[in-house]
């Protein structure tokens, strides 16, 4: 069984801003996008962007109904979170061993808290490391991108720590 990643949308846009989002999808995971997350403002992402994703195999899912009180009952519990935020985390647990990627603090403290496994996108850089389905000098582009990128709150250590590994 493949494992599946639920993207949210900070990720999407960080791997879109590291013009990653192509050789994402060549990693073994099943993909998805909670239906919500893809139909948010926040991706404004062009019908090519989307193409790429969809014909690379990144699915939509669409909560069952009986799901959404589970929604609900996380936004009462935890107001922080934004509706969406609650769409990815219980997605997340709709699919078995389901890894959450996210960059929202809060959203992967809560996450943490209720046992579900939790990455962000420097992840996506060790596993497209480790499996070698692109080039080092693409993760190094991403990297430096995401670096000189205000509105990118990744740690600058950890991105320096991966671009001296890359840079050997």
């Amino acid at each position: 069984m493949t494992c599946v990643v639920v993207n949210d949308a900070s990720c999407l846009i960080d791997l879109r801003k590291g013009r990653l989002l192509h050789v994402l999808l060549h990693l073994p995971y099943r993909f998805i996008v909670p239906l919500p997350i893809r139909e948010s403002e926040l991706l404004d992402f062009t019908p090519q962007e989307w193409a790429i994703l969809d014909g690379g195999g990144m699915e939509t899912y669409d909560l069952p109904p009986e799901r959404m009180v589970d929604v609900f009952a996380l936004k009462r519990q935890h107001g922080r979170l934004t509706a969406n935020d609650c769409f990815c985390l219980v997605t997340t647990q709709c699919h078995e061993g389901g890894i959450l990627l996210t960059g929202d603090s809060l959203l992967r403290k809560v996450a943490a808290e209720v046992g579900i496994k939790v990455h962000g996108v420097l992840w996506i850089i060790k596993e497209l490391i480790a499996t070698d389905v692109c080039d080092d000098a693409l993760l190094i582009r991403a990297l430096k991108i995401w670096k000189d990128d205000a509105t990118i709150f990744l740690p600058k250590s950890e991105i320096e720590r991966q671009l001296r590994v890359l840079q050997l």
